[in-house]
């Protein structure tokens, strides 16, 4: 952790309320956009993330140590998404409530976006379809840039149980990209 960090978090936990401020500003883009690759919903996200930090201001003072501050947040986020998941029982329905414009334009740039927000919209429901455990991992790989190290800590799992959730998570989106037929329409590049 960074010396400028350590000091935010050691003067947040004394009450410093600009200090909380800029590890809020910090701090929020990664919690939001966990909660969207969590959710694959802007709301559920914001909704997450103010929880996170209504959190965060209310049990900072509780972290002994400030350099595990980012396995702390992590943890918190974690559990309050699937929290939420298991009392909105919402794993599929989250993908559902996504809206995507129509195609109306035909003009190249037009198509692209088009594709780019197909393919997201793909990766969010193979996403959404897997066990809560497996989507945890992923989203902390391959969209937070973990190491297994810092992956298998934040959830108290050994590292070589996070490598194969991985591994069967990438299983289970393969098979599930397989099996769509829009998928094969879709030229990836």
């Amino acid at each position: 952790m960074k010396k400028d960090s350590h000091t935010l978090i050691v003067k947040a936990k004394a009450g410093d309320t600009r200090a909380m401020n800029k590890l809020f500003s910090i701090w929020y883009p990664r919690v939001y956009n966990w909660g969207y690759r969590y959710f694959g919903d802007k709301e559920m996200a914001a909704e997450i993330s103010q929880q996170a930090f209504l959190l965060m201001q209310q049990k900072l003072g509780q972290l002994k140590d400030p350099a595990s501050f980012k396995s702390w947040l992590y943890r918190t986020v974690i559990n309050l998404c699937h929290n939420e998941t298991r009392r909105r029982k919402i794993n599929q329905k989250a993908v559902e409530r996504l809206t995507y414009r129509s195609r109306r334009d035909t003009a190249p740039a037009a198509d692209y976006m088009y594709l780019k927000k197909e393919r997201s919209k793909q990766v969010l429901d193979a996403l959404a379809r897997l066990p809560e455990e497996q989507r945890t991992v992923v989203i902390m790989k391959e969209y937070e840039e973990l190491k297994f190290r810092e992956i298998a800590e934040i959830l108290n799992i050994s590292e070589n149980t996070a490598k194969s959730r991985l591994y069967y998570a990438y299983k289970a989106m393969r098979k599930f990209f397989l099996t769509q037929p829009q998928t094969k329409a879709i030229r990836y590049e």
